[in-house]
């Protein structure tokens, strides 16, 4: 009886946080004051943060990225990815910590929190939950 509970509990996902990414949005707008995006492939990376060499850059072939960007603001605003699980193995879900800054800063910045997970089969979607209030951000599809 045991087995069943354990089995029915959300697994974490291992995932990989990179620093030092810059959003260019190379003909692409920002929509909201915050935007999520599920990265499958090169074209759409390329998109969002350039032609890059980096070496922790993802393979593709393997791995999905996942990225939250905030409008460019002047105000010391923060994302952050706090646990991301997989539950019933359909969906993966990403509990986040928005902050839209108490400082003004003298420049404008894009705040923006990127990692890599690695690509399951089954799973179609990915959900953003507020990390305080457990409400749904956003539900993005994997392609």
């Amino acid at each position: 009886m045991f087995c069943l509970f354990a089995n029915a509990q959300p697994q974490q996902v291992e995932a990989r946080f990179l620093q030092d990414y810059y959003y260019l949005g190379n003909g692409m707008d920002l929509k909201s004051e915050v935007n999520y995006f599920v990265i499958a492939n090169r074209k759409e990376f390329k998109k969002l943060f350039g032609v890059t060499h980096r070496p922790d850059t993802p393979d593709f072939s393997k791995e999905i990225m996942l990225a939250i960007i905030m409008k460019q603001t002047k105000w010391n605003a923060s994302v952050n990815m706090n646990k991301i699980c997989m539950k019933a193995g359909g969906f993966i879900e990403v509990y986040c910590d928005l902050d839209e800054g108490r400082h003004q800063l003298t420049y404008k910045t894009y705040p923006l929190k990127v990692c890599i997970i690695p690509r399951y089969p089954s799973v179609t979607k990915i959900n953003f939950y507020n990390n305080w209030k457990m409400r749904l951000l956003a539900s993005v599809p994997v392609k």
